[in-house]
């Protein structure tokens, strides 16, 4: 083995446990802590939404929902009718739902691996009741505010799913339809499958909420940043608390944190995306996100007014004008298109 595998392997086992050695109270109080976030939070919200997503794949009803919305996902993503039930539920569902629900379309046929790839890249986006309830309500005290960043996430995703059509050089074919399972077996299977994933999902959730409470005895000039790269909900609470704006809310949202990537690590590298274009492209996300939040909070401001009333620091939007807003949308445009082109062929061949 090489010496540079080996310290991609080593050097992450050894930080985690010199934290254990050297912050074993705080990485204890983070666990506990993100117990309660998985019992409260994680579990409810999401372990409908993946018995609902494995149910439509096994049930068929993805393929019957296919057959209304073939012409609308064709002309506006190109993709085939079934990959409509994986982008509706992955933007009401929460992060892993639609990458998910994306990688059982793949195993069952419905989609190729060309089409699963593009939808890994925007079918991440973190769901209306975390987004409103958490962020907007808990956190900033505004619903009003929690919707307007739930918009400008659901734009970016979209932007770049559009954008990503115009990337995929494989004919416009109908996919094979799912064959169809009775309605206990397709039930019980989603049950368990369901329930299977969410163990792991917990897992990344208690892990990275462990490192983040040893995080936050740093200053926040240096923890708040960090956190909100590792963990999406530590980091919404921090950036909430340190007064920072609507729109950089919605880029740590539109980037998700590396403890969501993980989550769905399996899921997206099944489908053959790299890793790198994955990152990239969470990036491209977030900046979207803010970018359109922006633009909303000139539209909407009466959501930035009521939300300054719960922080402590003014909460500011970032200046936007027009063109600079146009002159973002068209250097994403360009970067994920000139991305896309540099995708291994071997990757679209398989």
């Amino acid at each position: 083995m090489k010496p540079k595998e080996w310290l991609v392997k080593i050097l992450p086992a050894a930080a985690l446990l010199w934290l254990l050695l050297r912050f074993p109270r705080e990485m204890t109080d983070g666990v506990r802590r993100g117990l309660t976030l998985c019992g409260t939070a994680v579990i409810p919200s999401l372990l409908p939404f993946l018995v609902l997503c494995t149910f439509f794949v096994r049930s068929g009803l993805c393929a019957l929902a296919g057959e209304k919305l073939e012409k609308l996902t064709r002309r506006l993503l190109r993709l085939p009718g079934a990959a409509a039930g994986a982008v509706l539920l992955g933007l009401a569902g929460g992060y892993p739902v639609g990458v998910r629900m994306t990688a059982q379309l793949l195993d069952a046929g419905s989609v190729t691996r060309s089409q699963a790839q593009r939808m890994c890249l925007f079918c991440v986006a973190a769901g209306p009741a975390f987004v409103t309830g958490t962020v907007g309500a808990a956190m900033l005290g505004s619903r009003a505010a929690g919707w307007l960043l739930f918009g400008a996430l659901t734009c970016a995703n979209l932007t770049i799913g559009i954008l990503l059509r115009f990337t995929d050089e494989e004919p416009s074919v109908l996919a094979p339809r799912v064959v169809k399972q009775p309605f206990a077996r397709s039930f019980c299977e989603s049950v368990a499958d369901a329930g299977g994933s969410m163990l792991p999902l917990c897992a990344w959730v208690l892990l990275f909420s462990g490192i983040c409470a040893v995080l936050e005895r740093t200053p926040p000039g240096m923890s708040t940043p960090l956190i909100c790269v590792l963990e999406v909900t530590n980091g919404c609470r921090m950036a909430a608390e340190n007064g920072l704006s609507l729109p950089v809310l919605a880029a740590i949202l539109g980037f998700g944190g590396l403890s969501v990537h993980c989550q769905i690590l399996s899921d997206v590298t099944a489908c053959g995306v790299r890793l790198s274009r994955f990152w990239a492209f969470r990036v491209v996300c977030g900046a979207l996100a803010a970018v359109y939040c922006a633009g909303l909070l000139r539209l909407f401001p009466q959501a930035q007014t009521v939300a300054l009333l719960r922080s402590d620091l003014p909460v500011r939007a970032v200046s936007a004008s027009v063109p600079t807003s146009v002159a973002l949308l068209a250097t994403a445009a360009v970067f994920i298109l000139n991305t896309a082109k540099e995708t291994p062929a071997r990757l679209r061949s398989h």
